[in-house]
């Protein structure tokens, strides 16, 4: 990372210490990362974004908090052999692509209940 990109962070990060609701700060970043700044806005203003740090692995904590579900949850789905994982000692550890597989799948499972509400009671604007 350049110094005036790191700069920049913890000028980022200074103005989200505060309790202000709105951050002004300028950036200079290199132009594939400010694509993918671009991206995610854009996805949080469409459909909603989730950031997923590049991991290959995580623990149970760590996908259920990306996954926005408890971790007593994430553990009876893999008690049910729902969800892809390895033992290290008495740990379990989630792949990054079944972390990945299960958001999608349950995207889609919630976009089938909210399409069945629509169709059931009408849509509702």
């Amino acid at each position: 990372m350049s110094t005036a990109l790191t700069e920049d962070v913890q000028v980022l990060r200074s103005g989200l210490a505060s309790d202000q609701p709105e951050i002004e700060v300028t950036l200079r970043l290199p132009r594939e990362s400010a694509k993918k700044v671009l991206a995610l806005l854009d996805a949080e203003q469409t459909t909603g974004a989730v950031v997923v740090p590049a991991k290959q692995e995580f623990t149970t904590t760590e996908a259920a908090k990306i996954l926005g579900m408890s971790r007593p949850t994430l553990m009876r789905m893999i008690e049910r052999g729902r969800v892809d994982f390895r033992m290290v000692g008495k740990h379990h550890r989630i792949p990054a692509s079944s972390v990945q597989k299960l958001r999608e799948f349950l995207d889609e499972d919630h976009m089938a209940v909210v399409a069945e509400l629509a169709n059931k009671y009408g849509n509702v604007d």
